[in-house]
């Protein structure tokens, strides 16, 4: 029975050790550099646009040295970064929202849920990175639209992320925290019933 109290706890501290936030304690990176926001679009001169996209990153680096595509840990000051490699975009007038999320799928008005905007602007180097300070927790979305000088050719498209939420991934850590818990109280008592704990627990009901 003691072997098996010691596998639990060294399932326990593997699952611990490979946790996003543990993994980011010991200096683990993870980046997925594609993060793509896919761009719809309309060109009234042609009837076929090509794929378009840029890519989104977002950051708190105040709090940690991670970059996240679709969750950032905590409320607080972040850094949205925003990269184009298309030289069409490039050319193009950038209009740039953070909209608060009606949920996890990116739905929003782009008018009436603003909480962050950047003035519309061409970004000749085809990449941006501005502050913004999330207030509360929650579903977000980063809305973009993309226009030429003639208004003839547009692309828009939405990436919604969540701010200050727990994940999936640590919903199962404290799911597999409280197994582990419950299953190691089990364990541990059943042994000391049985005298194998190596040591007793003092009986504090007894005086002198």
């Amino acid at each position: 029975m003691s072997r098996i109290l010691l596998g639990f706890a060294l399932v326990f501290v593997a699952a611990s050790l490979l946790s996003p936030r543990a993994a980011t304690a010991a200096g683990w990176h993870y980046y997925d550099p594609e993060c793509p926001i896919d761009l719809g679009g309309n060109d009234l001169g042609a009837n076929d646009l090509g794929a378009k996209s840029m890519k989104f990153v977002a950051m708190q680096p105040k709090k940690n040295v991670d970059r996240e595509c679709i969750a950032l840990p905590d409320v607080g000051p972040s850094v949205i970064v925003l990269d184009a490699a298309d030289a069409e975009l490039r050319d193009m007038n950038w209009d740039i929202r953070i909209l608060r999320g009606k949920g996890p799928n990116g739905d929003a008005d782009p008018e009436a849920d603003v909480v962050g905007r950047l003035p519309v602007q061409k970004f000749r180097n085809g990449m941006v990175n501005f502050d913004q300070n999330f207030k509360e927790p929650g579903a977000y979305v980063l809305y973009a639209r993309l226009t030429s000088d003639d208004g003839v050719k547009s692309f828009e498209g939405r990436h919604p992320f969540s701010v200050g939420l727990v994940t999936d991934e640590e919903i199962y850590l404290y799911i597999a925290f409280g197994v582990f818990v419950v299953v190691a109280g089990g364990v541990a008592f059943t042994l000391w019933r049985q005298g194998k704990l190596g040591f007793k627990i003092p009986d504090f009901s007894k005086t002198d």
